[in-house]
């Protein structure tokens, strides 16, 4: 009878050390709250926020990539093999950047155009290498067949990546069609890219008389204000890549 009630005892003085380990080190047991799915991918950068302008995802050959382990966060831009880390207190839903170590930098060969994604996206986490934006909180999301990384810090800036590096269309004189040409009140624009596109009409003397942002498969702009004669359209991506169209105004 006694040996039984010293081992109820003994059990419940692990149950209670346990419950103090909980109380006294929360970011240790963080590590069972923590999302697997964040060190399980590398994550691709789409889209951003910093200071209330929106960034967007930079040409193919200037990826960014960011991930996780349990202990450390990287930044890498394997364009020029340029990376910048440093240690990550994580749990279920937001993590804290260290504020006692800088951001390690792994320098890499990196250009000017290189250099201004780099500093933008790194803004999102940092004000120098010292300061870091914390805190930040993060949120999985599955779309499609992929899952999708939103990271937002303590200013509202964010910065959005995916779990796979999505291909991008390709932008030529076949992403873009319109009629009837030559047009008299309404052209028909039919957009081939499935992405958002700025789109201007220029006279031909260069000088801008209309801009949009078309989202649809198929938008129609109404040109019953124009002069008859010659005008230009150019549609510009998100990348900053332009192409050139014609139309003629009956």
């Amino acid at each position: 009878m006694k040996t039984f009630i010293n081992l109820k005892l003994f059990l419940l003085s692990i149950i209670l050390f346990n419950i103090q380990g909980i109380i006294l080190n929360p970011q240790q047991n963080n590590l069972y709250a923590q999302n697997p799915n964040l060190f399980d991918n590398t994550w691709y950068f789409v889209t951003g926020e910093l200071d209330g302008e929106i960034f967007f995802l930079p040409p193919e050959e200037h990826l960014i990539e960011v991930t996780f382990n349990s202990e450390e966060i990287y930044l890498c831009y394997p364009s020029c093999d340029e990376c910048y880390s440093n240690n990550v207190v994580i749990n279920a839903n937001s993590f804290i950047v260290s504020e006692t170590e800088p951001w390690i930098v792994l320098i890499g060969l990196c250009n000017p155009p290189q250099n201004d994604f780099i500093g933008t996206h790194n803004s999102v986490y940092f004000y120098s290498h010292v300061n870091s934006k914390n805190p930040f909180n993060y949120i999985i999301e599955p779309v499609d067949d992929y899952l999708q990384l939103t990271v937002t810090n303590v200013e509202g800036d964010f910065a959005i990546y995916n779990s796979v590096l999505l291909t991008t269309p390709e932008f030529d004189n076949s992403s873009f069609g319109f009629y009837p040409n030559p047009v008299d009140e309404t052209l028909n624009i039919k957009n081939n890219f499935n992405q958002p596109v700025d789109v201007s009409i220029y006279n031909v003397n260069g000088k801008n008389l209309k801009s949009y942002t078309i989202n649809e498969k198929l938008e129609t702009i109404n040109i019953n204000d124009l002069n008859s004669g010659l005008y230009f359209v150019i549609f510009k991506n998100e990348a900053g890549e332009s192409l050139l169209k014609r139309f003629i105004k009956k």
